[in-house]
């Protein structure tokens, strides 16, 4: 047996070490919650298992899993990397030919999903020859083979299997908030890894945990707790109401909310508006992008004293990274105004941050191309929870390097530098550099001050014009029901402060106002900033160059 079990079997394990308790709580009806307990979830497992394995599953099989039923979407899961095959996730909320092309690069050997994903996969040609197996699972009837059907003929096995850590164990695609969404492979060590690193510091063990976003169904096994998903459509997860994220906090009692700041901001300024508390909650981890102090301070408001707030940071390719909670936050925000970044906290336990330089080759072994302490440049992470490659190879060269050892460090795609103390400064995504004449200028070194402007819902720098002399544009989303008269003051606002950061933006850069900025279908937080700059550049002048064309 290697030095850690294998996820999937510890799982089960777990489970069934404890099989009074409950791993899941999922809407049933308008306003209940039906649990699925320990032993019933290891039953269901272990079923199955035997059910897959007769539709011809076997290990190192990738089978593509596209359900929204919760319990289906964590039982699969779970069981396929317990059983040596690999499950590939792609988020539903994606664009049919982006799904599509995503399969296509996963190049499944079966696919598990409800009746209208085979349908769509027939019709669309999704998976192609390689696509050898299709068994009907979740929601809907079916007159082929459904796992229902199957779980019923044939007898549960009595244990999961035992893949090596170095086995491939998922493969999970990124949004595709800054490109193509690219197809992570992930190892058993690598998840086993994560998992250790996130209860220590968010303390998920033993509580109730609402879990606001896709796919929570998987958590509570993992983290030995339990997950409430709330009521929302896994195609759509960024349309989550407020109202029902609400009540799943306080109907369960839970102590717990993971979420991105897009969907704690809607909740927070839903409960300040209803004067609805959430009394039962003792931490808050925001995930998918770094937390706006206006999105804290809202937050706040609606929860109970000594209640943490923690900003978590890291990437499909590697979570989590470094976390900080609002204590040691919130006085940082005068430093993330004058333009000197967001503070990320400093790295988890077992895990390295460097800087490369921007456009950094490939280090040499002895690591002399990092740069020194506080110096700007790419964020690089090494540790056991970084996944070791992309389906595509093209990918994992771009962004694996291979130190002396065989240790891997995975090129973060941000920009950003790390502290005397240890801390971690995020200065934005390296794809959304502007190069103007004055130098490199980078989105979360503005942004955030824009962001304190009354009237700014959040805002949006890009860049437009020659690639090597960019004029930065300002975009703003104003609050709801800001007038035309209030639209000028805020645009003196936001002048006021670029004048006032010392870096090459001043306040004669055009101010544009947006109804509601593009963002990423898993989380809604991150903002498409190309396709923004490309709907920015005739409207300041320029020749369209990105993707938006007519009005947004």
């Amino acid at each position: 047996m290697s030095a850690v079990a294998p996820l999937a079997r510890t799982v089960l394990g777990a489970l069934q070490e404890a099989p009074e308790g409950v791993c899941l709580r999922y809407p049933q009806g308008r306003r209940r919650f039906a649990a699925l307990g320990n032993a019933e979830a290891a039953a269901l497992s272990l079923a199955t298992a035997a059910a897959l394995a007769r539709a011809g599953i076997r290990p190192g099989h990738r089978v593509a899993v596209l359900t929204r039923d919760p319990v289906e979407l964590g039982v699969c899961v779970l069981t396929l990397a317990g059983m040596g095959a690999v499950p590939v996730l792609v988020d539903g909320s994606l664009p049919l030919p982006v799904m599509g092309r995503c399969l296509a690069a996963a190049a499944p050997d079966a696919l598990l999903a409800e009746p209208l994903a085979h349908l769509a996969g027939r019709l669309l040609g999704w998976g192609g020859d390689a696509m050898r197996h299709r068994v009907v699972a979740g929601p809907g009837w079916w007159p082929g083979r459904t796992l229902r059907r199957l779980r019923r003929a044939v007898p549960p096995w009595r244990t999961l299997a035992e893949p090596p850590d170095d086995a491939p164990a998922m493969v999970v695609f990124t949004s595709g908030a800054t490109g193509p969404p690219k197809g992570v492979v992930h190892r058993h060590g690598t998840l086993q890894a994560q998992v250790r690193a996130l209860p220590e510091s968010v303390e998920l063990a033993g509580r109730t945990v609402v879990a606001a976003f896709v796919p929570a169904a998987v958590l509570g096994p993992l983290f030995g707790a339990t997950t409430v998903v709330p009521r929302v459509d896994l195609t759509r997860p960024t349309r989550l109401r407020a109202r029902d994220l609400a009540h799943a906090v306080n109907s369960t009692e839970a102590g717990v909310l993971l979420g991105s700041p897009a969907l704690l901001d809607r909740l927070a300024r839903y409960c300040i508006r209803t004067l609805t508390p959430l009394p039962t909650l003792r931490h808050v981890a925001s995930f998918g992008a770094s937390l706006p102090y206006a999105v804290l301070d809202r937050l706040r408001v609606c929860l109970p004293a000594g209640a943490t707030v923690l900003s978590v940071y890291g990437a499909t390719e590697a979570l989590p990274v470094s976390m900080i909670d609002h204590r040691e936050l919130l006085p940082l925000r005068a430093a993330t105004v004058r333009g000197q970044g967001v503070c990320l906290g400093r790295p988890v336990a077992g895990v390295t941050v460097r800087v490369l330089p921007l456009d950094a080759p490939y280090p040499e072994p002895d690591g002399s191309v990092y740069v020194p302490c506080g110096a700007v440049g790419e964020l690089a992470v090494s540790g056991p929870n970084v996944s070791p490659a992309y389906l595509d190879p093209a990918a994992t060269l771009a962004a694996k390097l291979y130190e002396e050892g065989g240790a891997i460090v995975h090129r973060m795609g941000d920009v950003g530098r790390v502290d005397e103390q240890g801390r971690i400064w995020f200065y934005g995504r390296l794809a959304h550099r502007l190069r103007t004449a004055e130098g490199p200028l980078f989105t979360e070194q503005v942004e955030p001050a824009l962001d304190a402007v009354p009237g700014v819902r959040r805002t949006a720098l890009v860049g437009v014009g020659p690639a090597a002399a960019q004029r930065p544009v300002v975009i703003v989303e104003p609050e709801r029901g800001t007038s035309r008269a209030d639209r000028a003051e805020v645009r003196r606002g936001i002048r006021e402060v670029l004048d006032a950061l010392e870096l090459p933006v001043t306040g004669a850069a055009p101010v544009l106002f947006h109804r509601s900025l593009p963002v990423d279908h898993r989380h809604a937080a991150k903002i498409d900033r190309t396709r923004l700059a490309g709907w920015a550049a005739p409207r300041a002048g320029e020749p369209s160059r990105g993707r938006g064309r007519g009005a947004l």
